[in-house]
């Protein structure tokens, strides 16, 4: 069967091409995201201030204690270690040197926004930084600077550099130039007494770098340092892990990109199967008179399987063997296109090993086989008697599998949409839509044939009447062949249901995201800094301003509210069983809440908002049975456990809550401390821009200083959050556009088989045109057939979708974007169909009847 799978092949190209199209860009899709898929289960980052140190300690990101339900997600901020670990990691057996590391975020330097970070002098080993020039610090107000930023300002020892801590200005004198061969990050180490002012975290430090004794051995010096730091918060880095330490931005890439690698994996790989299983089953249809003579000739229906599989699987193995080289290459343009949105650190690794390779060949071949199992299996069935009069047409699709699997998508797509608008709110709720969408697309797709029929039939006489003759022809020929029909309709529904779907979902998102923000915009100004970094003291300095009715400190992180099950035998987390719920954090300043704050209170107060306190939501205080005056306990986004006071109540936007509580008491307790932007109200009878003239004046000269109304902020905030925005795009952009050849090779390839059919036309008397114009009526009913089950997948994703937002069952967005996509579908159907039409049409009549 083999020998004769190869020769079948080697006498229909056209087909040959068509599928190996179709498995070889399915299996670049999936190997292209498996491999951003690993690259996030490994988040390996290369260490390069950490380089000389063989082994990291750095506290671990996991939930603390003994947490029950969902709380399996890492912590939001960098978890710090205890200062006392230094001695105990110290004196583990081949532990040369234990060194205290800590970052302290420098956000300007020279009066010029920046992107450093300062150092205690004891950790310039763990590069190791070494001097070229001047000493090393040794009191209060010294620095040394690496040698790229001193050639970059043209510093030299004994000059004076001017640079920010958090936004906060300081002085400092150069005493010295050191240089590293792997650190690439600008740095000034500071002496280790000034560097530990500077971190402001009493007793905590950011890692320990560890170096090892001559001749220790690694792997068992890790796991003794993992011994002796167990039950302490802290993990055991070595090898590329290190740099996660080094660079704590991994933690939230590693967090954005497994799960925007599996959504794109899965549902690359479900679109994959789906277009194999679609252009292969359309190609054995086409075959169906070549099958049927095979039967009468005394072929079994086994031997028939077996010939199409072994053709199948050589096509799967020669796209599959094709794929690995652009596989890698199609990962690579992905990870690029991500670290430029920013929206993971291009410190990562990207890793792409034998796994995806082997997922991707697999799925191919699976793919492959399974669809050519299923397009044979019909055929090979009917008896050699029967087989002559059913080999020129399709008609019979329906199947008890078909039908069960039809069932199972459709119920299981009715029920994500019911879960999405009964149960979810807010953003989260795309979790379950855009996974809906590929149900009802892969469950109207099995029902297709079915449906062809009842829409051609409605369109029938409409477009007959407009279309003349021809087009009647046209619709006869859509009404009869409705199984063949539904092949050729399958990627205009995946296209354009699967865009529609997916734009809409983050459009709609943003928008309700943007109405929200300028909703809850009391504040008549925003001052902000380019490098995100603010002084503190400057609320209290605005706040002072003869213009200004109030300023408020305005930073985000996330934390959990915990529920306390069992208190044990003490108060440590160890002897607590608890129930978190995840709560974003939005930090204010008490004294300007009132003013800048557009939701009002419920119930307390917003002005009691210091110390020890918190704004809970009316929903989040009802669930947990609290009420204002309780106490709760909040586990911040660093691991640290509080006891809040519940001062107040709000009302938050659907699907967006949060908590307030004082920035002061939540900035120490972010990875970096810097204070982003200010919330100003001016005083009654005072204009904007005398408001924005006095906030820069008072302002005075803090590098980047940003002060903008109400508009440029509202207008800022649009073009700020492009994470989902890149992300869902990218998604579509891969999903659709492999939709698309899909589209355009089943639609090639089916129209150029009808060659004889066209012959047969001419012969009887109909000329080219009147072809031409029946061919463009069928791919005007073709795409309006498609657009239609197309907009129905969109539907069946986007109003649960929209209902669980903001309560609309239309998607919010730019309105230009669905008619684009129809237009693009219209434009790339009637292009597939009418030119291999064009080409068919070029061949003398009579060559045409006999061609092969």
């Amino acid at each position: 069967m083999l020998r004769l799978a190869l020769k079948t092949l080697r006498y229909r190209k056209g087909g040959f091409l068509a599928s190996l199209i179709a498995l070889f860009v399915g299996a670049v899709v999936v190997q292209g995201c498996g491999g951003l898929l690993e690259t996030g289960i490994r988040a390996n980052v290369k260490a390069e201030r950490l380089a000389a140190a063989p082994v990291v300690v750095t506290g671990s990101q996991d939930y603390p204690g003994h947490a029950v339900g969902t709380a399996t997600e890492p912590m939001t901020e960098r978890v710090l270690l205890d200062e006392n670990l230094v001695d105990a990691v110290a004196k583990v057996p081949g532990v040369a040197a234990a060194v205290p590391d800590i970052s302290v975020p420098i956000t300007a330097l020279a009066g010029r926004p920046a992107d450093a970070s300062g150092h205690g002098w004891a950790s310039a080993s763990l590069s190791p930084y070494k001097l070229v020039a001047g000493a090393k610090p040794t009191v209060s107000g010294e620095v040394v600077v690496d040698s790229a930023t001193a050639k970059k300002l043209g510093l030299r020892p004994g000059q004076r550099l001017k640079a920010s801590v958090r936004g906060i200005p300081h002085d400092f004198r150069v005493t010295g130039i050191a240089e590293s061969r792997t650190a690439t990050e600008s740095a000034l180490l500071f002496s280790d007494d000034e560097a530990t002012r500077l971190y402001d975290r009493p007793g905590k430090i950011d890692d320990i770098g560890v170096l090892a004794a001559p001749g220790t051995n690694l792997a068992t010096l890790t796991d003794a340092i993992g011994d002796a730091v167990a039950g302490r918060g802290a993990q055991v880095l070595h090898g590329d892990d290190r740099g996660v330490a080094e660079f704590p931005d991994a933690i939230s890439g590693k967090q954005n990109l497994i799960p925007l690698a599996g959504a794109f994996g899965g549902l690359a790989t479900m679109v994959a199967i789906f277009v194999v299983g679609s252009t292969v089953g359309m190609l054995m249809q086409q075959r169906r008179r070549e099958m049927a003579l095979l039967r009468t000739t005394g072929v079994t229906p086994g031997q028939l399987r077996r010939m199409v599989m072994a053709e199948t699987a050589v096509i799967a193995v020669v796209a599959a063997g094709l794929s690995l080289a652009p596989g890698l290459a199609f990962g690579h343009f992905m990870y690029d296109v991500l670290v430029d949105q920013d929206l993971i650190p291009g410190v990562m690794i990207f890793s792409m090993g034998f796994i995806p390779k082997l997922v991707g060949f697999g799925a191919t071949l699976f793919a492959a086989l399974a669809a050519a199992f299923i397009a044979s299996r019909r055929v090979s069935k009917v008896r050699p008697t029967e087989a002559m009069a059913e080999a020129t047409l399709q008609t019979r699709w329906i199947s008890p599998i078909r039908m069960i699997l039809a069932f199972l998508f459709l119920g299981g797509a009715s029920a994500l949409a019911i879960v999405t608008a009964s149960v979810m709110t807010g953003p989260i709720a795309a979790s379950t839509a855009a996974p809906s969408a590929m149900l009802w697309a892969v469950g109207i797709a099995l029902v297709s044939p079915g449906l062809c029929r009842w829409l051609a039939a409605a369109l029938r006489w409409p477009v007959g009447w407009f279309t003349g003759l021809s087009g009647r022809l046209a619709m006869l020929n859509a009404y009869v062949r409705r199984v063949r029909l539904a092949s050729a309709v399958i990627p205009i529904m995946l296209a354009t249901g699967l865009a529609t779907a997916l734009i809409y979902l983050q459009t709609s998102q943003d928008d309700a995201s943007n109405r929200i923000f300028a909703d809850g915009l009391k504040a008549d100004a925003v001052v902000s800094s380019q490098n995100g970094a603010l002084p503190p003291s400057l609320v209290d300095t605005l706040s002072r301003l003869p213009q200004v009715a109030g300023a408020s400190a305005s930073v985000s992180s996330g934390g959990r509210l915990e529920k306390v099950l069992d208190e044990g035998k003490g108060d440590n987390d160890a002897d607590r069983r608890v129930r978190p719920s995840r709560l974003d954090l939005q930090g204010v300043t008490a004294s300007g809440a009132r003013q800048t704050i557009a939701r009002p209170v419920v119930k307390g107060d917003y002005g009691k908002l210091t110390g020890d306190s918190i704004v809970l939501p009316t929903d989040v205080l009802r669930d947990n049975d609290k009420d204002i005056g309780d106490r709760v306990r909040l586990r911040w986004g660093n691991g640290e456990a509080t006891t809040m006071t519940v001062v107040g109540s709000f009302t938050p936007p659907r699907g967006f809550g949060y908590a307030m509580v004082p920035a002061e008491a939540l900035l120490p307790r972010t990875t970096d401390g810097l204070l982003p932007q200010i919330l100003v109200k001016a005083k009654p009878g005072v204009s904007t821009s005398d408001l924005k003239t006095a906030l820069r004046k008072a302002a005075g000269d803090v590098p980047g200083l940003v002060v903008a109304d109400r508009s440029e902020a509202t207008a800022a905030h649009e073009q700020g959050d492009e994470t989902g925005r890149v992300a869902s795009f990218l998604l579509a952009a891969v999903v659709v556009g492999y939709a698309v050849i899909a589209l355009i090779n089943s639609l090639m390839v089916a129209t150029a088989e009808r060659r004889s059919e066209f012959a047969l036309q001419r012969l009887i008397g109909s000329t080219r045109s009147q072809v031409m114009w029946m061919m463009s009526v069928e791919a005007l009913v073709t795409a309006l057939v498609g657009i239609l089950l197309g907009t129905g997948v969109a539907a069946g994703a986007l109003i649960p979708f929209g209902i669980a937002l903001d309560g609309s069952v239309l998607p919010g967005g730019p309105g230009w974007i669905y008619p684009t996509i129809v237009g693009t579908a219209v434009a790339l159907t009637f292009a597939t169909i009418l030119f291999p039409t064009w080409v068919a049409l070029r061949a003398r009549p009579v060559e045409a009847t006999v061609a092969p």
